[in-house]
């Protein structure tokens, strides 16, 4: 039969029950502005009843039995896919940015604008020949031409070496987060070896894997093993960083890129696996992520349709500085200077073992002016060979220079490149464009994206204090109804304890 004290039980039950729940709301309560944090919520069913005679079946109260976190692993997935696009779109944004800011076009200090100055003063040349101040304005304007193109090449070699630093750091990064994750994952393990629930742990494991998801590409999953037991897995590219209690670390080997690093760019870091001892095996192979955009602006030189970084523009900007100095140097030495003699070299030509190769080794940063003829403007050869030391022939087909359609030589194409000196530079600078818009618009629209799952997913794991609230009044009433209750019973029993039989003495 069921006793008094048995219904005490059932109303201790409800008490107990209603105090965790209080406990679980107040720690959503105190949680609603912590990042990456999942609400939570006690889960409660009627506790096993008994057979109580001929009353049937009565119940004996409340039992919890788990802590569950609203959090939906779909969304996660769909979120780290995601992610990963839009951190590489608005890294490449930012890189193309970069050089947009270094060319800084149009501009009264941009490319187009001190190559005009250069015609410009050519122009006066073609007036005054003979003229010594405008001579020294040509050479003037030629130094200010070459130094322009000299520092933009200068930081386009910077941003390489600049981006290569944080491709390292976000190497290191990686390592970490793989760490710690590893760390969580065991404590989550052993924790859970109990039946307990590791809901905090294994919401600051997901704030890491976020973390990750944005730097690079990834693959996760938890995968229940034959024992019960559920391990936790990251792959980049197909192969493991994570396996549950051990991970494997990424590493840097250095190399010598022809066109760079011998330019002042230095060694470039190719991201690898590391073994063992610490050496760097295959390449990893990364599709997205930051360090995916970082990569691509260090080191897309645009060839065989691959990306258009600063390798692509620094090749275009040697391209111009070798050609023009080639051609112009070929056009200056066919006139004479005012002592008579036959032009030299307007621009300088680094020394090669074959002669008629040395324009090859020009580029934006060594293009210059002749420090020959810098140092005596009376070596401009502005005079035609066959018209006397006055005439301004010459003068007059080095203004023409910049109409000049085949100046650009490719020797992919073992050809030259039709198209004026302006003409190359509206098209290098329309291919910057093009990026630019592109990345802009990339990165908008995976911003969308992610910001739209990103909601979902708060809408399912997010605190609502107005929900929390309203559960705070719901299981104070009913630990208050259980409090009186005991009450009640307690009543109950101080009657029939201490009452009873106390009548009629």
């Amino acid at each position: 039969m069921r006793t008094t004290f048995g219904t005490f039980n059932t109303a201790a039950s409800g008490l107990f029950a209603s105090q965790r729940a209080l406990d679980i709301t107040s720690n959503n309560i105190a949680n609603a502005n912590t990042p990456g944090y999942s609400r939570q919520k006690m889960l409660q069913r009627a506790a096993q009843p008994i057979i109580a005679g001929q009353a049937g079946v009565l119940g004996t109260g409340v039992e919890t039995y788990d802590i569950v976190r609203y959090r939906s692993d779909y969304l996660d997935q769909k979120y780290w896919g995601q992610l990963k696009q839009h951190t590489e779109w608005k890294t490449k944004m930012e890189g193309l940015e970069d050089i947009e800011a270094i060319f800084n076009e149009p501009s009264d200090t941009g490319m187009r604008k001190v190559m005009d100055e250069l015609f410009a003063s050519l122009e006066e040349l073609t007036k005054k020949a003979d003229d010594v101040t405008t001579r020294v304005a040509v050479i003037e304007k030629a130094r200010t031409f070459t130094t322009s193109i000299n520092n933009m090449g200068r930081q386009i070699i910077n941003s390489i070496r600049d981006i290569n630093f944080s491709v390292k750091n976000k190497v290191y990064e990686v390592n970490s987060l793989a760490e710690q994750i590893t760390a969580l994952n065991r404590q989550i393990f052993n924790l859970e070896l109990g039946h307990h629930k590791a809901n905090d742990l294994r919401d600051q494991r997901n704030n890491l894997v976020d973390r990750l998801a944005g730097i690079v590409d990834i693959s996760v999953s938890e995968i229940t093993g034959d024992d019960n037991n559920k391990y936790f897995d990251i792959k980049i590219g197909g192969i493991t960083l994570v396996n549950h209690f051990k991970h494997n670390k990424l590493t840097i080997d250095n190399v010598s890129v022809p066109g760079i690093s011998d330019m002042g760019g230095g060694d470039i870091s190719i991201v690898k696996w590391e073994d063992a001892s610490g050496n760097p095996l295959q390449e990893v192979k990364i599709s997205g992520g930051e360090l995916r955009g970082l990569l691509d602006i260090r080191s897309g030189d645009g060839q065989n349709h691959t990306y258009r970084g600063l390798p692509f523009y620094l090749d275009q900007l040697n391209r111009f500085a070798r050609d023009f100095t080639r051609e112009f140097n070929i056009l200056h030495k066919e006139g004479v200077d005012l002592q008579g003699n036959q032009g030299k070299n307007f621009f300088n030509e680094p020394d090669a073992p074959d002669p008629i190769d040395k324009w090859k080794n020009i580029n934006c940063i060594n293009f210059k002016v002749s420090e020959e003829l810098a140092g005596n403007p009376s070596m401009l050869a502005a005079a035609s060979l066959n018209n006397g030391i006055s005439n301004n022939e010459n003068a007059k087909r080095l203004v023409a220079f910049r109409d000049k359609r085949d100046i650009f030589y490719d020797e992919a194409m073992s050809g030259k490149i039709v198209g004026t000196p302006s003409d190359f530079i509206k098209s290098f600078f329309s291919a910057l464009s093009v990026d630019s818009n592109q990345a802009k618009r990339m990165t908008e629209n995976t911003m969308a994206i992610v910001y739209q799952t990103d909601v979902s997913r708060m809408s399912e794991s997010g605190v609502s204090l107005d929900e929390e609230m309203s559960n705070m009044v719901k299981f104070q009433h009913a630990y208050s109804a259980s409090a009186r209750m005991i009450t009640s019973i307690d009543k109950i029993l101080d009657t029939m304890i201490n009452r009873l039989g106390l009548v009629g003495r």
